[in-house]
């Protein structure tokens, strides 16, 4: 190997100069590199990236965004956490920090929070005086092999009881535990959870599960996360709920009064998880937001027109693969708010770790091949077949994205639902697409 196959690969300049102001109308950014690169790697929570590919023989990786930038903010890309990006030689890219700044007539504020996390290890004594993120470690004894984040906003209530919102981890694949770490606790501080948490003034819990990769989509609390034997990653939906315990006790100790039941939120893969686990555990949630779920909710049931569904399809044998007896009664009392966008076209039917053969199959006979509409309608009759009471929302002129009206949504749903009965509400209408 020569001299110059180990100079290490450097971003050598940005298009446009990301040290200047940038307008509200920039389409995309042109990253630079020093010698020709491969490979994908990108933290992006709170810029609305949409394509990102490679140009220029590969020494130019284009990021492009999806929607228009909002004035007078702060956006951050994060290359090379995730040990993601190397030069043609193996050599790795060190992580390196892209912020840029809008142009606007008013003060400029982050799209991200940047917060230190308070190292948690035992129930004790926190300051609430202001907003805190807690990074509560690892307790097998207390039935969790993994950490979790729990994000107190700034205001919460210490008067009356509230809710814990929870929203699954959904940080990609890796088996790099540190860049994992830093990953979720990016994600808590930017996800639709952590503005639905601070809009409420309710305590956010996000877990750190790893997603190995290959068929297993633990993130998405698949057929082969359920059926994990031993090893760290056994039953981690019984592993959320002890972390779920765990806080709810954390915050009693801090004089802050938690309701029995949580709220869920979720999106893309944690969406899927979050409206399988309110399947498999209806006692333990009071209200779960779900979306962008490619249009493939798991159905209530362990028949169809006289075809058996498993799991995740169905729940015909989540007594066989996880020792759950389905409380039908329970289930129905949980309230639920499905939504998608009228251009989603993000489907994991075709992949095979989110979905078996043999399930995929069972999918595309039972609600068809085409997400939207068709499965997206059919998926809503069986519900109502099944006489399970969800408020399914289609959001005109909106793709794979969560928007701001689409948050104040979700906030207004679960602030609603923060009594025992199920209510609907009144979403937000974009226009339709011309």
């Amino acid at each position: 190997m020569t001299h110059k196959d180990t100079i290490p690969p450097i971003v050598e300049k940005t298009i446009p100069d990301l040290s200047e102001k940038v307008s509200t109308d920039l389409k995309e950014i042109r990253i630079v590199f020093n010698q020709k690169m491969t490979g994908v790697d990108v933290g992006y929570y709170g810029t609305p990236v949409g394509d990102v590919r490679w140009e220029d023989n590969n020494t130019t990786h284009v990021i492009s965004f999806n929607e228009r930038l909002s004035p007078s903010k702060i956006y951050r890309l994060i290359l090379g956490r995730n040990e993601g990006y190397r030069n043609m030689s193996d050599v790795l890219l060190e992580e390196s920090v892209l912020t840029f700044t809008t142009e606007g007539p008013d003060p400029v504020t982050p799209t991200f929070i940047d917060t230190t996390p308070v190292h948690v290890t035992d129930i004790e004594k926190l300051d609430l005086s202001d907003k805190l993120l807690c990074r509560v470690s690892e307790s097998p004894t207390e039935g969790f092999n993994f950490p979790y984040y729990l994000l107190i906003p700034r205001g919460v209530n210490l008067n009356k009881s509230i809710y814990l919102l929870v929203e699954p981890n959904n940080t990609g694949v890796g088996s790099n535990f540190v860049s994992l770490d830093k990953n979720t606790k990016d994600t808590i501080e930017t996800c639709s959870g952590s503005s639905v948490a601070r809009k409420l003034k309710i305590p956010l819990l996000t877990p750190v599960f790893p997603r190995p990769g290959g068929t297993l989509y633990t993130h998405a609390l698949d057929r082969e996360t359920l059926l994990i034997r031993e090893g760290n990653l056994k039953r981690i939906d019984l592993q959320l709920i002890a972390m779920i315990a765990h806080a709810q006790k954390l915050l009693r100790h801090n004089n802050v009064k938690v309701n029995e039941k949580i709220f869920m939120n979720g999106f893309s893969a944690s969406g899927t998880f979050t409206n399988r686990f309110a399947i498999l555990h209806p006692t333990v949630v009071r209200a779960v937001a779900t979306g962008g779920i490619n249009c493939i909710p798991t159905f209530s049931t362990d028949r169809w027109n006289s075809t058996t569904m498993r799991y995740p399809v169905g729940i015909a044998d989540v007594k066989q693969i996880a020792d759950i007896e389905f409380n039908e009664a329970e289930y129905k009392s949980v309230s639920q708010y499905i939504y998608m966008g009228a251009l989603d076209d993000n489907d994991t039917l075709p992949y095979q770790d989110a979905y078996d053969e043999e399930d995929a199959e069972l999918v595309k006979d039972l609600i068809g091949v085409k997400m939207m509409p068709d499965r997206w309608h059919l998926s809503q009759s069986i519900y109502r077949a099944l006489g399970i009471p969800v408020q399914f929302v289609t959001y005109n002129n909106t793709e794979h994205e969560i928007k701001d009206e689409m948050i104040d949504d979700i906030a207004a749903f679960f602030e609603a639902n923060a009594g025992s009965e199920i209510v609907e509400i009144v979403p937000h209408q974009y226009p339709s697409q011309e």
